[in-house]
């Protein structure tokens, strides 16, 4: 068995990231929970993992990680302040869009989509002061429960969103005289966008669920076990090269 440098490197990215998110579930447990210093970090780190996922599989990897690590901080540290019934001021709004421009900028200038790049920006910040006024933010589909919820507020969020990256990219392209070649990228960007919006919102009222109501030590347990896990994905290109 021969593993290429580009396979090893991802088998030990993908370990080293388990092994940071078992610690920090770790830590989270052993400092507190929910009410200790890790809160805000681990919300936003488990809501950056499943934006990461569910935009790497359409986006790829690189794209993933940037926009998924803007938009997941961004959504935890918003979950973060409702859970503490804390109002949404126009100075925390600007935070998070700032935030998230930054992950969707530096995501799409790595995709080689410069125009796009630059045009979300003054978008994410248009729509993180419009769409409160038509209560389409966390603030106003928050909850907790045991089962993923979808809802039609939740949905009209998800086509929003969808639609303002598809305008973004069509124009960019319109502009770039690159309809053709930019197209399928963009359509791809607008559905991933819209569809990784409609999961996680479906899956907030799971997550804060769990959030407040595991038994004690579960996040312990659970950052324990991905800590060996992602040590033992770790040692395998190791072990590989030892093998052969």
């Amino acid at each position: 068995m021969v593993l290429n440098e580009q396979l090893s490197a991802q088998i030990t990215l993908t370990g080293m990231t388990m092994d940071l998110i078992g610690g920090l579930y770790l830590a989270y447990d052993l400092l507190g929970g929910d009410k200790g210093p890790l809160s805000t970090l681990t919300r936003c780190v488990t809501y950056t993992l499943i934006l990461v996922l569910s935009i790497s599989t359409t986006m790829g990897l690189k794209f993933g990680l940037l926009a998924g690590a803007g938009l997941g901080i961004a959504l935890g540290l918003h979950l973060e302040r409702i859970g503490r019934g804390q109002n949404e001021t126009k100075r925390f709004l600007f935070s998070l869009a700032l935030i998230r421009s930054t992950g969707l900028f530096l995501a799409a200038w790595y995709e080689k989509l410069s125009f796009v790049a630059f045009g979300l920006v003054p978008v994410v910040f248009a729509a993180a002061f419009l769409l409160p006024r038509l209560k389409l933010t966390p603030a106003f589909f928050y909850e907790v429960g045991k089962k993923p919820s979808f809802s039609y507020r939740k949905l009209c969020l998800s086509l929003v969103l969808g639609g303002l990256a598809a305008s973004v990219g069509f124009i960019a392209a319109f502009l770039q005289h690159d309809l053709g070649h930019m197209g399928e990228r963009v359509l791809r960007l607008s559905l991933t966008i819209a569809m990784a919006t409609g999961l996680t919102s479906s899956l907030i009222p799971l997550i804060e669920w769990y959030a407040d109501n595991l038994p004690g030590r579960t996040m312990g347990y659970i950052g324990a076990t991905l800590f060996v896990l992602g040590f033992m994905m770790q040692s395998v290109p190791s072990l590989v090269i030892l093998v052969k």
